[in-house]
């Protein structure tokens, strides 16, 4: 077994997880970043060859009953980020159901697809020890305890408030359109991952400053043409789009519980090129002498990755709900909204359609919009930042891989199997996934504009946190 694998098990096992019990993007990003960056401090700890930097202090690393520090004494490398990983997903999911049943009034929505699913738990993840008794006691140990070092820096419930305060009454701000109260409003304010604040160094340009109120954005010209745009493209009986625009926007989706979401989609297309790249196994040269180790690469990859997404959702969700500032913020409506009231909003060159609604459905076939506002697009943020960590980790874009959906209403083929799509590049993934949400009828082109620009740059900050560096070798390895 290539000794990456351990790595995309644990990635497997959070993923099961999502499914299972739904809920917010951004909280659900924070837990898959918590578990890879547990189990990278593991692996880049206990690799003495390792170049990478660690982002824990050794005094961090306590039991979490005793509050002393844990040396790593004879703890093995997979199977101490395999405990790491176990301890990690126990806590978090246990943290993050109950605080969303609290932020949720102890009532579940099952029409809503970003509330925690009825009946979700936090049963603990299993976990397969394959080394002696002794060793597994060290590693169990020394991964719990990075573990719990973590979640004592990135609480797992912190964001989950519903205190904010809308006004549903001013036109262009964000409103219930029938899929629920605003989600997550205050996920823009937590701590970015390793990145030092303000949040704010990644608020979105695309919309000029001279627009960025909703007297003058909503009596733009940009503004008209883009919501002329997806009121022709997004509809949910559009014959302007074309069937490949339908199964764009289709493909990309994954917003209902019961899929991985967005940040689980690219997940799995880190593992797809990771399996193709040949990053799970060790690498030799001609002479027979190890020049790469594919756990540590394995665990770099998917840390740096995951690291790079829940920073991707804090600053989008930044933007969604404290763009251009938190005194004036301008909480964009949906197309949904802005379609059906285009008479109210001062421009002469929209026209209102009160029967439209976009192409995006639940399981029933009823049609909704996310319940955030719309500038920026979450799904363009995450997947440039996806794109800008896979790029610096493999120091070029133009890998070509396929990727898959799990979108239930995905477009399928003769054989009734999801049709996958083909990319030459992340670049091309990631521009992709965020035009599907104009096609999809839930956002304007601008806010999948301005997801790509500040998910660059956070996701590109980002992956300067896990380059090589000069570093005093780990203690007490074995390999």
């Amino acid at each position: 077994m290539a000794p990456g694998n351990v790595v995309l098990e644990w990635n497997n096992i959070y993923l099961d997880l999502v499914r299972k019990i739904g809920g917010a993007p951004g909280p659900l990003s924070r837990i898959g970043a918590l578990m890879h960056l547990a189990m990278y401090e593991a692996v880049t700890r206990l690799t003495a060859t390792s170049p990478y930097p660690r982002h824990l202090r050794d005094s961090d690393i306590k039991d979490p009953k005793t509050n002393q520090v844990v040396m790593p004494g004879n703890a093995v490398a997979n199977t101490t980020a395999a405990y790491a990983a176990c301890h990690i997903l126990t806590k978090a999911v246990e943290v993050y159901v109950s605080a969303s049943k609290r932020a949720q009034g102890e009532v579940l929505n099952p029409f809503d697809p970003f509330q925690v699913r009825p009946g979700a738990d936090s049963s603990s993840p299993a976990l397969e020890v394959h080394t002696t008794d002794a060793n597994a006691q060290a590693s169990e140990a020394y991964g719990k305890a990075i573990a719990y070092a973590l979640l004592a820096k990135y609480n797992p419930a912190e964001g989950l408030s519903p205190a904010v305060t809308l006004k549903p009454d001013q036109k262009g701000e964000w409103r219930d359109t029938g899929s629920g109260p605003a989600l997550t409003p205050n996920w823009g304010e937590v701590d970015l991952f390793l990145l030092p604040p303000p949040v704010q160094d990644y608020l979105p340009t695309v919309i000029p400053n001279d627009l960025n109120n909703y007297e003058d954005l909503l009596e733009s010209s940009m503004y008209a043409m883009q919501l002329a745009e997806v009121k022709l493209l997004g509809e949910a009986n559009s014959t302007a789009r074309t069937r490949e625009q339908t199964e764009i926007a289709i493909f990309w989706a994954n917003d209902l519980n019961g899929t991985s979401k967005p940040p689980g989609q690219l997940y799995t297309i880190t593992q797809t090129v990771a399996q193709q790249q040949g990053t799970l196994v060790d690498v030799q040269n001609s002479s027979g002498n190890p020049t790469g180790n594919g756990l540590l690469e394995t665990a770099r990859l998917f840390a740096m990755v995951g690291t790079a997404m829940v920073n991707a959702s804090i600053v989008a969700w930044k933007a969604k709900y404290f763009w251009p500032n938190k005194n004036q913020p301008l909480r964009l409506w949906r197309p949904e909204t802005a379609i059906q009231r285009a008479n109210e909003d001062g421009n002469p060159s929209t026209a209102a359609d009160a029967t439209w609604q976009p192409l995006s459905a639940m399981l029933s076939g009823m049609r909704f919009s996310p319940n955030f506002p719309a500038y920026v697009s979450g799904h363009s943020t995450f997947a440039a930042a996806h794109a800008a960590a896979m790029r610096a980790f493999f120091g070029r874009d133009t890998i070509a891989f396929t990727a898959t959906t799990e979108d239930p209403h995905a477009l399928r083929d003769e054989n009734g199997i999801r049709r996958t799509r083909r990319f030459s590049s992340f670049t091309q993934a990631a521009l992709e996934n965020g035009r599907s949400r104009v096609y999809l009828g839930v956002h304007y082109q601008f806010d999948a504009n301005g997801g790509y620009e500040i998910g660059t740059l956070v996701g590109e900050h980002t992956a300067d946190l896990f380059e090589a560096t000069v570093q005093t070798p780990a203690p007490s390895v074995m390999a």
